[in-house]
């Protein structure tokens, strides 16, 4: 395990601690499960020298009090949803005429491409035959 040094806000105040974790983002995590999301205010950096005091993490957790427990995330509110009516038979009716219209028009489309390669078929094979 490495130590890092991390800079984290608590309660508006920043605060320099030490992090014993296996990288910067192990690290980062940790103090983000202890603190909130929005805690670290300076990327973890490894500390190489056992020369500066900061306190652990632990320290500072056992330290501080209790109302800066994290909290978990407001969900926003469901939207409430509204059941719609069912359409009345003649609305019924006139959506499936519309509907029918549609397919008529598709199928009218595919008809005429069909005949038009046929046709093409047809003109190709007349031209090669006969010369």
């Amino acid at each position: 395990m490495n130590k890092y040094l991390v800079t984290l806000r608590i309660r508006g105040h920043l605060v320099k601690t030490a992090v014993h974790a296996n990288s910067a983002t192990h690290a980062r995590l940790l103090c983000q499960y202890q603190f909130g999301m929005d805690c670290v205010q300076v990327a973890p950096t490894q500390i190489y020298s056992e020369g500066q005091g900061y306190p652990l993490l632990d320290d500072l957790i056992a330290e501080s009090p209790t109302s800066i427990k994290p909290q978990a995330p407001r969900l926003p509110k469901p939207k409430t949803v509204k059941p719609i009516k069912p359409p009345t038979p003649e609305q019924m009716r006139i959506t499936q005429l519309k509907a029918n219209v549609d397919r008529q028009k598709d199928a009218l489309q595919r008809e005429r491409e069909n005949q038009k390669r046929q046709r093409e078929a047809e003109q190709a094979r007349r031209g090669q035959g006969g010369y």
